[in-house]
């Protein structure tokens, strides 16, 4: 299990990178999507974990953007994207001639894209992802297996951050029944989790619960 400092060691992260992320995640209207939904998701990454390196990007950059307004779905995602890639390219540049750069690991690119991606798509069973991008979207819904006195505080920093991007736009009711047909998608999917099957049984029993919540 990585503490948050252990991920950014492991990755060989420059401070100053680690302090600009750092700032992204404490936007102050990021409730849930804040550097503690970073840490609970690196507390499960095995230290051993063979390509720990590529889930902790991953996880890392996965909600690095996160807008405080509605946007079209995959936008958030795809634009984290953009900053890894900007972010890999620089960090990268500072250590070689730009022009002489030829030590890029494509493939490594490749699969954190691959993960951050993903988890643009949870509503979706996606089955033809390598096995560490699907470990990363079962540690993104690792808060759905908590026992559920945790679950209902992870719940309410949904719902304060819910409150921040769509108020205004929707009224309460409407917002509260937004999150129930998302879960209610969710669980339609033929399991929840890849990798940590474990989890499946727990998770549903929170989310049937938390579904009969909104009525």
């Amino acid at each position: 299990m990585f503490s948050l400092e252990e991920a950014f060691e492991r990755v060989n992260m420059p401070l100053i990178v680690q302090t600009i992320i750092k700032d992204c995640y404490a936007q102050p209207y990021r409730h849930y999507h804040n550097i503690d939904h970073i840490s609970e998701m690196l507390r499960w990454l095995p230290q051993d974990y063979p390509e720990a390196e590529i889930a902790i990007e991953a996880i890392i950059f996965h909600d690095l953007v996160y807008s405080d307004a509605p946007t079209a779905p995959g936008l958030n995602e795809a634009l984290s994207i953009a900053e890894y890639l900007l972010y890999n390219t620089k960090a990268l540049a500072v250590n070689t001639p730009f022009a002489n750069n030829r030590n890029i690991n494509f493939e490594f690119e490749r699969r954190v894209i691959e993960a951050i991606n993903a988890t643009a798509r949870h509503m979706e069973d996606q089955q033809f992802l390598s096995p560490t991008a699907k470990l990363v979207l079962d540690l993104d819904l690792s808060t759905f297996a908590l026992p559920w006195e945790d679950y209902i505080q992870w719940k309410k920093k949904v719902e304060s951050e819910n409150d921040v991007v769509w108020l205004g736009k929707y009224t309460p009711e409407a917002i509260k029944q937004g999150r129930k047909l998302f879960l209610q998608g969710i669980v339609k999917r033929n399991r929840l989790y890849y990798i940590k099957t474990e989890w499946e049984d727990q998770a549903r029993e929170n989310l049937r619960k938390d579904i009969q919540s909104y009525g």
